[in-house]
């Protein structure tokens, strides 16, 4: 090579050094160092990779990024995800209806919205999709997961899934509907007298449903009142404390909510006067999917000794998050201040940052603690136990929550408890499991069909009922062809046909079929009657206990 060529290379890399140089540091002299650090890995990567990359895509990974190492429920959403988002709040959309979020490439449900497509074929939280439409879920990014689950109403969608809890693969199909965003499923009175208002979500119109609800059952001379809060995700937090203070008098601690780093987030919520129940028996029924503004609801009536709560351990949410938009349409939901219930617990339970942490977290929310597990000495708390329930009075752990760790050191189950957050009940109930063939019918969506069946065959008893909900409800009772019509759907599902399961659930299995059938013929609050009123464990034993106990 010659000398001259050798000059002008030297000259042409040198100036190609300048020109980038200038480029990666145009605009962040000034950073500080670990955004200065930012800014030049940006640059590198726009002037130097392989491949062409968009630049609005390399700012909203490394927002994801920074989001992912924060709490489980902080989240970067993209335009689409925030118009759903959004619409789920003002219920104007239709879709399958889950809530959801992508960890290490994963689509994880949240959770299945409750009466929605998914939650009535079996999909469950904490469930992995893997493919939707048979095509690989992997990878998937929101904006696809919104435009493959929404669509047409009446269509269907397809996914396959996979349940860590007991490592089984699954595969559901879902009838596309319309979610609707009504937070009130019921609200009716019990046969003893007892109101009934089942809640399923916080959302814009949640107060104003409550207080419609709780208006109608007094005039029919409701006893006492059930608020049945077991799959409610949550929600918007001023509604929690809007339906809380129709039970609380005026004065009453509500929850606070606190920050390490902005005072400005640091709030108290009190009950105003002339709340809707200010007296009058309540029970809160709760289980591993009442989460956040659930939480908030039971924790302030637990603690002020309004309310008795039944169920299971709540799911342990105790985090407020704002949403910031940006001008692309997208937003940051950042949480701010984590929330206490009036005695000063936090129902935050324990997590790890972290991606690992992040996914660890919902595996965890998926096999939620037994009293059978957490408790050495079981028969010390044991309250009741038959062929249906177990319960447990723990209703004194709340107290022990409210106040912080000895340095001695907790107990092995308080210690447990304190990392589960949640809200304990005074009474923990645990029910007896169904059969693996009666979940698998569950799962497949047969009791719809079974239901079908019964509504197609005019000879079928179920015909003299159509007119009047309340004699279907109360005289209607199994087909007499009951096993042949499982059996004949079971073929046409390829499902294995589980004698001992059948005869273990036949029971149940009757009953899944008139609910299905109450929902097709009067609507979804006549299904929700059918388990209630026939079948719900926890609500008679609500009609059982003493709710003076913790007055």
């Amino acid at each position: 090579m010659s000398r001259v060529l050798t000059v002008v290379m030297m000259i042409v890399v040198l100036s190609f050094g300048i020109f980038l140089g200038t480029r990666l540091n145009t605009g962040h002299e000034q950073a500080p160092g670990s955004l200065k650090k930012m800014y030049e890995a940006y640059g590198l990567i726009r002037e130097l990779y392989v491949d062409e990359v968009q630049g609005d895509s390399l700012v909203n990974s490394s927002i994801k990024g920074m989001v992912d190492y924060l709490d489980p429920h902080s989240v970067y959403l993209e335009p689409e995800k925030v118009v759903y988002s959004q619409a789920e709040l003002e219920g104007n959309f239709d879709g399958i209806g889950i809530e959801f979020d992508i960890i290490s490439d994963t689509l994880l449900v949240v959770s299945p919205l409750s009466g929605g497509p998914s939650a009535a074929v079996g999909v469950a939280a904490g469930d992995r999709i893997l493919a939707i439409d048979s095509v690989s879920a992997i990878g998937i990014t929101h904006q696809d997961v919104l435009r493959k689950l929404r669509g047409t109403r009446g269509s269907l969608v397809y996914l396959r899934v996979f349940r860590p809890f007991n490592g089984k693969y699954l595969d559901f199909k879902i009838t596309r509907g319309r979610i609707t965003t009504s937070s009130v499923d019921a609200a009716f009175v019990l046969p003893n007298g007892t109101g009934y208002i089942r809640l399923s979500r916080f959302a814009e119109t949640t107060a104003d449903e409550f207080r419609a609800a709780l208006a109608r059952l007094k005039k029919q001379g409701m006893k006492k009142l059930l608020v049945d809060l077991r799959g409610n995700p949550g929600g918007i937090l001023d509604q929690a404390v809007s339906v809380a203070d129709e039970f609380l008098p005026k004065g009453k601690m509500i929850v606070y909510t606190k920050s390490v780093k902005n005072s400005i987030e640091d709030a108290q919520y009190l009950a105003t006067s002339n709340g809707g129940y200010e007296t009058g028996e309540v029970i809160l029924l709760v289980d591993r999917g009442s989460a956040s503004a659930s939480e908030i609801l039971a924790g302030a009536l637990q603690d002020n000794r309004r309310a008795l709560v039944l169920g299971e351990l709540t799911f342990g949410k105790g985090l407020v998050q704002r949403q910031y938009p940006f001008k692309d349409g997208s937003a940051l939901r950042l949480t701010v201040s984590r929330y206490y219930t009036p005695s000063g617990r936090q129902i935050q339970r324990h997590y790890k940052k972290g991606v690992d942490g992040r996914e660890s977290y919902y595996n965890e929310a998926a096999t939620s603690l037994t009293p059978q597990k957490l408790f050495a000495d079981n028969d010390s708390l044991l309250y009741l136990k038959n062929g249906d329930i177990s319960v447990y009075r723990t209703g004194g752990f709340s107290a022990i929550l409210s106040v912080p760790a000895q340095k001695s050191g907790d107990s092995r189950s308080v210690a447990a408890l304190r990392n589960a957050g949640g809200v304990v009940p005074d009474y923990w109930v645990t029910g007896k499991p169904y059969s693996d063939f009666y979940q698998e019918l569950y799962r497949t969506g047969s009791f719809d069909d079974l239901a079908q069946r019964v509504l197609d065959n005019p000879a079928s008893s179920v015909q003299q009922y159509r007119k009047s909900m309340e004699r279907f409800l109360s005289e209607y009772s199994q087909d007499s062809r009951l096993e042949s019509l499982v059996r004949k759907t079971c073929e046409a599902k390829k499902i294995r046909f589980d004698q001992s399961g059948f005869l273990f659930d036949r029971s149940n299995i009757a009953l899944a079929i008139k609910a299905r059938i109450a929902h097709q013929l009067f609507g979804a609050e006549a299904q929700i009657r059918v388990y209630v009123v026939q079948s719900d464990p926890l609500v008679k034993f609500s009609s059982q206990v003493p709710v003076t106990l913790v007055r």
